[in-house]
């Protein structure tokens, strides 16, 4: 049986992907340029750990200018939509204002047993081909459609993750990333519209969505390079301005705030462990490999606009963003 070390070597030295559907046709010299690398090779901003407070501080900041989205000034502008009380929780509907002028819906749980301030959660959802909801994957309601239901089942064991925290005494929150949920351009133009007939949609509908958007949001991506600024750090920038939100309810412990995700929710968690000292813990669920390892194994499915930030990859790898989050508080 092989070490775990001894695995990782021997993935690292593969000449073929692991899956059939792993490298396109053409993307061969890449696979090839990735499996070819040195396991053991060091990138200009790995970690270091003789000198952990520099290279975290001069990491963070290349990092930060490599993101190229200025941190808004603007006020939160937090409007509330409304408020469900359960037995257990209360449940907040408000919106509130994220990358400037760009608007961000989110849901709030809030426990009614415990002692205030309350530890807090940001949960991040993920992507997993579905774009007809966002923040819903985490939060389980009355008259959700079949695809929603089924989707939780498949990727999250039929449990509302948002729901199993409250409970456990966490003050929870959710937002849509841009691309889902209310924040499709669907949704842009005719909110209510949309909001409306996701709740009739067919599995095959969902994925309609799912494909159109797909089609519009390398469109969109483009017109956010063209002014200087990136995709990744509009997602980080809207988690950023959440935790900023979190920070400002009285009834939260600002000690005490932790963020979790899969996939797409884990690479938001760690970018925001990394770079933001106010959270705690962060638990990241999927994307902890190596570059390699995503290369030969589902760089066509994992490798969204998100995770690309502008040489990153020539700098550093993805351990290297989680050790970031590995801060002394």
């Amino acid at each position: 049986m092989l070490t775990p070390d001894e695995e990782l070597r021997q993935g690292a030295t593969r000449k073929h992907p692991l899956r059939n559907n792993a490298i396109p046709e053409d993307l061969p010299s890449l696979a090839c340029w990735m499996f070819e690398r040195p396991l053991t090779r060091t990138f200009p901003y790995s970690a270091d750990e003789a000198v952990r407070l520099q290279w975290r501080e001069q990491t963070c900041q290349w990092l930060l200018e490599q993101l190229a989205w200025p941190y808004p000034t603007t006020p939160l502008d937090v409007k509330m939509d409304r408020i469900i009380e359960h037995d257990d929780y209360r449940e907040e509907h408000l919106h509130f204002t994220g990358a400037s002028p760009l608007r961000i819906p989110a849901t709030v749980l809030v426990p009614k047993q415990g002692r205030k301030p309350y530890p807090a959660v940001l949960a991040f959802h993920d992507m997993g081909g579905m774009r007809a909801f966002g923040r819903e994957k985490l939060l389980s309601f009355e008259g959700e459609p079949a695809y929603l239901t089924d989707f939780r089942q498949q990727y999250y064991e039929g449990v509302s993750i948002q729901r199993e925290l409250v409970q456990r005494g966490y003050l929870v929150m959710a937002i849509d990333a841009q691309c889902f949920g209310e924040r499709t351009p669907a949704a842009q133009v005719n909110r209510d519209g949309f909001l409306r007939d996701r709740l009739t949609w067919s599995h095959e509908s969902a994925k309609d969505c799912t494909r159109q958007i797909q089609i519009q949001e390398p469109l969109m991506v483009r017109q956010v390079m063209s002014v200087g600024r990136t995709w990744p750090g509009l997602v980080i920038t809207d988690d950023r301005r959440s935790l900023d939100y979190l920070c400002q309810r009285e009834d939260v412990d600002r000690n005490r705030i932790g963020c979790i995700g899969l996939s797409f929710g884990a690479y938001r968690t760690n970018y925001l462990a990394a770079l933001d000292d106010r959270v705690a813990a962060g638990v990241s669920v999927c994307w902890t490999s190596s570059m390699s390892g995503v290369v030969g194994y589902n760089v066509c499915g994992s490798m969204n606009w998100f995770s690309l930030i502008p040489s990153m990859f020539a700098q550093m790898d993805l351990p290297d963003l989680q050790a970031l989050a590995a801060h002394v508080r």
